[in-house]
């Protein structure tokens, strides 16, 4: 069995698969998402799995080299944005609409639990090395 990080096979899984420039997006439970997106529900009631506990875990085992958030973020739901920043990133905002809009490109979406407003993050994936 694995010792740590992402126990969820299908998570792991995709995790595993991205490669570099590849987005995924980690999102409350209400942001819509196209079809087809191949998504990992983890949401069991709203709250629940908090958004900032997926988005811990999953940042923790991929590299990032770019982020986006909707730019009401910062306004609205500033506890996301400020915990995004302490995990690393530094999330470029857009419009929401242009947010929305570029999910559709993603390899992947985690939908989480979360009932609260703007929080989703869309992801880039980097590289472990540099040159």
């Amino acid at each position: 069995m694995q010792r740590s990080g992402i126990i969820h096979h299908e998570l792991a899984g995709l995790i595993a698969g991205l490669r570099h420039t590849d987005t995924f997006v980690i999102s409350d439970a209400g942001l819509p998402l196209p079809p087809g997106i191949p998504t990992v529900d983890l949401g069991y009631r709203y709250g629940r799995p908090p958004f900032l506990d997926i988005a811990e875990a999953v940042l923790a085992q991929v590299v990032v080299e770019h982020s986006w958030v909707t730019d009401r973020v910062r306004e609205i739901n500033p506890t996301v944005y400020t915990a995004l920043r302490s995990f690393g990133l530094e999330p470029e905002p857009l419009d929401h609409d242009e947010f929305k809009a570029r999910v559709g490109d993603v390899k992947f979406a985690v939908r989480t639990g979360e009932d609260t407003f703007y929080a989703n993050v869309l992801c880039r994936a980097g590289v472990p090395f540099t040159p």
